[in-house]
Parts: structure tokens; sequence; C-alpha cells
């Protein structure tokens, strides 16, 4: 199992039709390849999260739409974990986070990208624990 740190963007945009399309076109201008997104509503306003190399243009496109009035944005470290391809595996992931007390305060699955497995990304409250608890199952 594979178990790696990321850094998330997360930005939130006005909840109308083209917002995330816009988001992702400038990415893809910039020459970033977006390798997770997740995308949720929250309080009347899309939240987006995504995760991407190179990472600082990431964070150049992002806060430039800020400056065009998207925002605000957060940069996370979350938890990265290659999954297994076998029915559970995400599951019992979760399940032995839970097991360790360490609380998991959301997680999405990113597809398989040129190659590299699927993988949960985690937002723990415990980053270190979580990481050591994972890499014992290894």
């Amino acid at each position: 199992m594979q178990i790696s740190r990321l850094t998330e963007f997360s930005i939130y945009l006005a909840d109308r039709p083209g917002e995330l399309a816009g988001v992702l076109e400038a990415l893809r201008a910039a020459g970033v390849q977006v390798e997770a997104v997740a995308v949720s509503e929250h309080n009347g306003r899309g939240l987006v999260r995504l995760i991407g190399t190179p990472e600082e243009a990431m964070r150049q496109v992002c806060e430039g739409l800020c400056d065009s009035g998207a925002g605000p944005i957060a940069e996370t470290q979350v938890l990265c974990v290659g999954l297994d391809e076998r029915p559970g595996a995400f599951a019992e992931i979760a399940a032995r986070l839970g097991v360790s007390r360490i609380n998991i305060r959301y997680a999405y699955q990113s597809p398989t990208v040129n190659g590299t497995p699927a993988r949960c990304i985690f937002r723990v409250d415990d980053l270190a624990a979580a990481e050591g608890v994972l890499r014992a199952l290894a």
C-alpha cells in the first residue's frame, strides 16, 4: 500500500453553471494535471477540492481565481493511500482508522491516472497517527 502526504487545494465558487468548468480550464491552460477532484455544495456555494501537479502552478491558478471573485481558498495536507484492486479496500482503511480512534473529516477517491492505481484521499484529525496506522497495514 502506497501512502503519501499531498497538498489539497479547496476553493469556494459561486453556485452557478460553468464555475467548475472555468476552474478546470484555467488549470488545463496552466499545464496542471488534475489527479483528484471532489465537488460538493456548502452553504449555497460550490466547494471544489483539487489535487494536481505541478503544485506551484495550481497555487497560482487558485490565487488568480480569488483575485477574480472566487474563494476563499485553503491549502490542506491530506493523506493519499493507494488502493488495492479488491472489494472492500476503501472500507478496510476507514475501519482501521476508526478502530484507531482517528477521525476522518472527509474522504474521496481518485481514479487510476497514467498507470497510477486508484487512491483514497483522507483529511483526518491526526495526519501522523493515521500515516503510522496505515503503514502498519502495508
